[in-house]
């Protein structure tokens, strides 16, 4: 039932999303896995990664990247079966991380975008980061599968940040979780069938409960990994 090998998380952007992602593992083993020993768990090492901020400073990319780097070569060593990135908008150094890597990266974006594809959705709404807007990375995975983005403006993507700000800092509040619903809803008007939470950190704002089919980036990644673990 059990892999020999590893699953290998490249955390820390931000902490409390990676730590999100290693409860779901845990949990998501014994719903959908049959995990009922402590031997039967997947063995996960995490690395909480203190990388700089880099996607609006090319020399911190630089650093982020030489980090990251040197993280997977590391991690190589230790006989791991997938790589991941708790952040969506790291995503745009997977291509040079692969590059240095044996072990095969599993995409987040690419997996939610296929779970999209296979529940039939034809139009689907987008939260995420400025950044992950901006550089279209869920847009041009979508695309590909044939379904159409809606994306908040401007003016409400900048909100998106200051709430991933608020959950590094633990000081979330009520107004965040209304003004994402807010958002949803907005979506939902333009003929959104569901709602990707294309950020790492929103899943842990955003309500349990919503009307339409919620897209939770970290839990889709979590049963990827889970799958090839096992099967």
């Amino acid at each position: 039932m059990k892999s020999k090998k590893a699953i290998g998380i490249l955390g820390g952007i931000g902490p409390q999303a990676s730590l999100y992602l290693c409860k779901l593992l845990i949990e998501l083993s014994v719903k959908f896995f049959g995990v009922k020993n402590n031997a039967d768990f997947p063995e996960i090492i995490l690395d909480s990664i203190p990388i700089p901020g880099f996607i609006a400073n090319d020399y911190e990319k630089k650093i982020a990247l030489k980090m990251l780097k040197q993280r997977v070569i590391q991690l190589d060593k230790c006989d791991v079966l997938s790589f991941c990135i708790v952040c969506n908008t790291a995503h745009l150094l997977l291509n040079d991380l692969q590059q240095v890597s044996k072990t095969p990266f599993l995409s987040m974006i690419k997996e939610v975008a296929l779970q999209v594809s296979k529940d039939n959705v034809n139009r689907i709404g987008l939260l995420a980061s400025p950044a992950t807007i901006r550089e279209g990375l869920y847009q041009e995975a979508l695309k590909k599968k044939g379904v159409d983005v809606l994306i908040p403006t401007e003016n409400i993507q900048r909100l998106f940040k200051d709430i991933v700000e608020n959950v590094l800092k633990e000081k979330n509040t009520y107004s965040d979780e209304k003004t994402l619903l807010r958002v949803a809803n907005s979506l939902k008007k333009e003929g959104a069938q569901g709602i990707i939470l294309g950020c790492t950190e929103l899943p842990l704002v955003f309500p349990k409960r919503y009307s339409l089919p919620i897209y939770n980036c970290v839990e889709i990644l979590a049963m990827a990994l889970l799958r090839k673990y096992y099967t």
